[in-house]
This record gives structure tokens, sequence and C-alpha cells, in this order.
């Protein structure tokens, strides 16, 4: 019987959601998961806590972390799980068979569907390495095709179609809605001689067509799509399309223009490691940018979306526990703290060496302030923290004229939220989902 019970909840998996809970459904979106194989870290030591000093996850904790998530997820028991990329560390091979072979089982065991979508980490990574004390060494990464192999049960084996383009594909959610992943990554782009990965995203003209050919076959059988993609579609912040243009997709203004017109109003995206929606009026509809937080940087959070007819309810929620962190509050601010110094270090490493040291960690520490307001999104800006921008801009301003104009723009356009409100929202969507 029990065997019977068990294979009845693996079928759940592959099957789309009922026609019975059709008006009435619940899916959660995690992002930026950053799973790092224990394997990996053979022997700590300088190697890892100089990635990690220049890095800004709690990838040693990303294991338990995500364990934590699902252990929720599998408790409130939504019927879709959205990973919208950076599922690993840097693409490792070791990484994505512990994701997809160990940590995502509780999902599926619980009949939950997954559909993930790569980031610009997950494949032909010349990042992917072992840690072996001081040293370090390659790991190997998977190609694109290897890629779709591994998630085969989390979306590329119940795809109704697929791009040949890209890892982009389309699922059948319910009776009327379909969900579009697109992958709008360059991995093909990365430099194993150089050892460069390419951070920012473009969708091709090639899977624009396979997209255009999606939403006309959805139309042509009742269904209305939602998308997930990892780079983001619309600026989250003013200014971030000319200082971190990386994580938007080339010619966002444009792509988001084409996305109002075949009506694509919905896109779940990650990359930024920030709880933040962004939304633009073009053609007169509204288009909504879903930014979900990483669950290795802080606030460590997820998000659920409760559909109900034509209404989305966003609610955020928060992993708070791990067995390597016994307090709730000291997982918070180790999470906080990481934040604040990997942008503290960011900054340092751009100024120029004749800034003084103490004027370069100042500049860091608040800029780090703005950017975890940021990450938390519904971001409010004390008058305490403009006066202290102020005062650090014109110190900095005495050895950088350049910098100092920038930090000054970059901290406060950080710490300013653009509409809507970032963790909880209901959308009146065009359609019922």
């Amino acid at each position: 019987m029990r065997r019977i019970i068990q294979f009845f909840m693996l079928l759940c998996c592959f099957l789309p959601i009922t026609a019975q809970n059709i008006n009435s459904w619940k899916m959660a979106v995690i992002s930026d998961i950053h799973i790092m194989s224990p394997d990996l870290l053979q022997q700590e030591g300088s190697a890892f806590q100089k990635y990690v000093t220049h890095d800004r996850k709690m990838l040693k904790e990303s294991p338990e972390l995500l364990q934590a998530c699902i252990a929720e997820l599998v408790n409130v028991h939504p019927q879709v799980v959205l990973i919208t990329g950076d599922l690993t560390k840097d693409g490792e091979k070791l990484s994505h068979e512990y994701l997809s072979q160990q940590l995502l089982l509780p999902l599926k065991e619980a009949g939950i569907a997954v559909y993930v979508i790569p980031g610009n980490h997950d494949v032909n990574n010349p990042h992917a390495a072992i840690f072996l004390g001081d040293s370090m060494k390659r790991a190997a990464t998977i190609t694109p095709e290897e890629f779709a192999r591994y998630y085969h049960d989390y979306g590329y084996g119940q795809a109704i179609a697929r791009d040949s383009h890209s890892l982009s594909y389309v699922v059948q959610l319910n009776e009327h809605t379909r969900l579009l992943g697109i992958d709008a990554c360059k991995y093909e782009e990365n430099n194993f001689e150089r050892n460069t990965c390419v951070t920012g995203g473009r969708i091709k003209p090639e899977t624009m067509e396979f997209i255009r050919a999606q939403v006309e076959d959805a139309e042509l059988h009742g269904c209305h799509l939602l998308t997930m993609m990892h780079h983001g579609l619309i600026r989250h912040w003013k200014w971030q399309d000319r200082v971190m243009k990386p994580y938007l997709v080339d010619h966002w203004k444009k792509r988001s223009k084409e996305f109002a017109r075949l009506g694509l109003n919905v896109v779940f995206t990650g990359h930024f490691h920030a709880q933040d929606i962004s939304s633009i009026k073009k053609r007169g509809q509204m288009v909504y940018d879903i930014e979900t937080g990483s669950t290795v940087s802080y606030p460590l959070p997820y998000r659920l979306i409760n559909f109900d007819g034509r209404q989305m309810q966003i609610t955020t929620h928060y992993i708070r526990r791990i067995p390597s962190v016994a307090l709730t509050k000291e997982l918070e601010d180790r999470a906080l703290r990481f934040a604040e110094s990997g942008m503290e270090t960011i900054v340092r490493g751009m100024l120029p060496a004749k800034v003084p040291d103490a004027v370069a960690g100042k500049a860091g520490e608040v800029l780090g302030k703005a950017y975890a307001a940021h990450l938390a999104g519904d971001e409010k800006i004390p008058e305490a923290y403009r006066i202290e921008l102020k005062k650090v801009c014109k110190q900095l301003r005495h050895y950088t004229w350049k910098y100092a104009f920038a930090l000054g723009k970059v901290g406060k356009y950080l710490y300013t939220d653009l509409p809507p409100q970032d963790n909880n929202l209901t959308i009146e969507t065009p359609y019922a989902y």
C-alpha cells in the first residue's frame, strides 16, 4: 500500500493542476540558490576564504538554506515551484548532481511540480572549482544539453515546446495557464582561456521568434502565459541600466515593450538577489518584473503567489533557521554582514589607490547600507543616511570627483524604492491564470 501511495504522489509531479482548483491555486518562487556541493570544499583555507570575501553569498550554508526553504514549502504545499536561475555556485557538475538528484527530491516526492531555468552561473562556467586549502583547481562544468538532462524532471521533460536555440521551454500548468521559461544567458561567450564568465543577458532573435510562436499557440488553445527569466526585464532602481547593466537583458526597454504587445504581463526574475517589483506601462498594458531575492543572501527570502481568478496575491517569507545556526537573529545578522561587507569590498576595489583607506572604508560602508536595504525591498531612505552619504561624498571628492559623484547617485537611488510595493502586493491581471 505504501508503494502505491508513493507512486501516486510521484505521478502528481507530472500532472497539470486539476480543473477543480484552477481558479484558486498557489505557486512559490525561489531564486539564486547557488548550491555548492560539499564535495567542492575538500579543505577549507585561504583559497575559499578569498573567494567568499569577494562574494556576497553564504555558499557554505547553501544546501542547509535550501533544505530549510524546501521543508517550509512542503508544509504549505504550493502546486508549483519556480527557481529562476543561478542554481549552482558556478555551474559545477557536482553541484548540479547534488541539487537535481538529492536536494530537490522532497518537493518531487510531495507531488509539487518544480520548474527551473539556467542563470549566468550555471552552464559552461570556467569558474567551477574545487577548493584545496590554500589552492584551488578547476572542476568539471556542464553543457546546455547536460543541463536539460539533469533537470529532465524539473521542466525539460514536461515541456510541450522547446527552443532549439536556447534552453527556453514551455510547460502546461493548468487548463488555462502555461509557463514560459526564457533562457537569456550568454554562456556560449564564456572563455576558459581568459577565465571569464559573462554576467549579462539577452534574448536571441531566434528565441524571440520562439516566444512569439508560443504566445500565438497559447492563444489558439485558450491559454495565458506566465513567464520566468533569470535576468531582469525592467530596471529596478534608477541608474541600474547605467552602472549595473548586466543585471538586465540587453535592450530592456525594447524587450519590455514587445512583452507588453504580446500580453506577457508578468515575468518572474532573479539575478540581482533583491526583493523588488518593478512595473512599466507599454501600449496601454502594465508589465510586472517580479524579482525574487536569493536564498543565500540577505534577507534569505522566497515568495508565495496565490492565484484567485484575476488576482495575484504576492507575499514574502523568509528562511529563519538552519541546523548550523541555532538562533534566528544570528542567521539574519550573518546574512546582513555578508551583504554589507561584500559591497564594501567591491567599493574598495573600485576606488583609486590615492583614496585613504578610512575614506574608502566609509564609502563602502555607506553603500553597503543602501545595498542591503534594496535587497530587503520596500526601502525608505532615512534622513540620517542622507546626511551620512553627503558627508562621505564630500570627503571622497577631495581625491576623485568622478567616484564621489557616482557614490552620491548610486547611494541615493539604491535606497529609493520605485513603485509598486516589493514584498506584499496584490496585482489585478488581465487574465485569470
